[in-house]
């Protein structure tokens, strides 16, 4: 898939996680992923927002809440 991103985490315990996509002025563009999180998941985003309209190039962050814990990420969505 042009332009899609994957995104592989893994969450030691049994726990509720969300993974969000912000924007550099830190506006969420996408709620990739939530639910229970025990072990690996590996995920793509399309690059597109919540209401499927394709994002433009740029830098973007992914954002992983799990117990407890948030871990962010630095990405850049090409052309």
């Amino acid at each position: 898939m042009r332009g899609a991103t994957t995104i592989v985490f893994a969450v030691p315990e049994d726990t509720h996680a969300r993974l969000l996509i912000y924007d550099v002025r830190g506006a969420v563009v996408r709620r990739l992923w939530e639910g229970p999180a025990a072990g690996g998941h590996k995920l793509t985003w399309d690059g597109a927002a919540d209401d499927g309209t394709p994002l433009p190039p740029g830098v973007y962050f992914y954002r992983l809440e799990a117990a407890g814990r948030t871990a962010t990420r630095k990405m850049v969505r090409g052309e």
